[in-house]
């Protein structure tokens, strides 16, 4: 387990908040820490636990070497209670009740706070999330609650109001790629494109260049952009079909769309291929830069965001990617 933050990318504000918090003593009995999947938020969560039970934590961190730091970095400290769940996808009532809500008023048996640690709260249905609510509003003063979720939106809005809420931020391009480099072996062209294609997320980037997967999926967008250039509308049928195959990726193919299109565009701009992501397919990108408007690279831009908000929406999946696809098309042709 993560104990210190200095391991964490990135995240300085997220950081200084908890540091100051410890070192001050100004703890909340609640935390909602959100942000996307790999982004961090379960190695601050758990250097802010380390921290809180640590017997001498230093500038608001833990200090690494106490006997409480050897526990919680071995997962065997007994103030730090992480809520399991049988069901991959919920979180049922009887779980919170009986793992935090009936013995919550059990004070810590080493430390001065005792940490109930929630990962994808967001699992909690209606009834855990009620369970748990009397326990936020009339906390005993040594609890702390921290709730790990990608998704704020599926929270009661009197879970949201008694909670602090904090979130994670997207890591600069150069911070992320300079990681990759110096922990990963990645060379510079690598790095570059790992951390251009995670988004700012440095979990994602990791995943990403140690994948086999996600270099098919580039080879798809290339295809796709290929036939883009020169396909009828009634021709994506077979496009549409793989996209649903890998709907549940969906958001990482709209990424690199996305930044297909940045690629172009910064092609059309400078006309050199030196920061280029798809740097491999230089030549299309040269050609397509030629054949494609700053008014078609805007609306290509504001597609993809379109078909994004649309299937978050819960929108027909294959209607909002032909729809993508067509406009696409049409805004080229036209």
């Amino acid at each position: 387990m993560n104990l210190q933050y200095h391991t964490i990318l990135g995240e300085e504000d997220l950081k200084g908040y908890f540091r100051s918090a410890v070192r001050t003593g100004n703890i909340s009995h609640a935390y909602i820490l959100s942000g996307e999947t790999g982004s961090g938020k379960r190695m601050i969560a758990e250097a802010f636990a380390a921290a809180l039970l640590c017997k001498d934590p230093l500038g608001g961190e833990a200090c690494g070497q106490c006997e409480s730091c050897r526990r919680f970095q071995h997962h065997s400290h007994p103030d730090l209670v992480e809520i399991i769940h049988e069901n991959p996808n919920l979180i049922a009532v009887n779980e919170v009740r009986e793992q935090l809500v009936n013995v919550v008023n059990i004070g810590p048996m080493e430390a001065n706070y005792k940490v109930y640690l929630i990962e994808d709260a967001e699992k909690m249905n209606a009834a855990a999330q009620n369970a748990i609510l009397k326990t936020i509003e009339e906390p005993p003063q040594f609890a702390v609650i921290l709730l790990l979720t990608n998704n704020l939106d599926a929270f009661l809005p009197t879970i949201l109001s008694r909670c602090v809420k904090l979130e994670t931020k997207p890591v600069a391009e150069e911070v992320i790629k300079q990681h990759l480099m110096k922990y990963y072996n990645q060379t510079d062209y690598t790095a570059a494109a790992g951390a251009a294609f995670a988004q700012g997320n440095v979990g994602r980037a990791i995943e990403l260049i140690q994948s086999e997967e996600f270099n098919e999926k580039k080879e798809k967008i290339i295809r796709l952009m290929q036939k883009l250039m020169t396909a009828r509308d009634y021709e994506f049928e077979e496009e549409i079909k793989e996209l649903k195959d890998d709907k549940e990726h969906i958001e990482e193919t709209l990424n690199l769309m996305t930044i297909w299109f940045r690629d172009v565009l910064l092609y059309k701009a400078t006309g050199s291929d030196q920061f280029l992501i798809f740097r491999s397919e230089r030549s299309l990108i040269r050609k397509q830069s030629v054949s494609s408007s700053y008014a078609y690279l805007e609306g290509a831009f504001r597609e993809i965001q379109n078909a994004r908000e649309k299937l978050k929406s819960n929108v027909n999946f294959e209607l909002t990617m032909s729809l993508m696809l067509m406009q696409l098309k049409e805004i080229q042709n036209g």
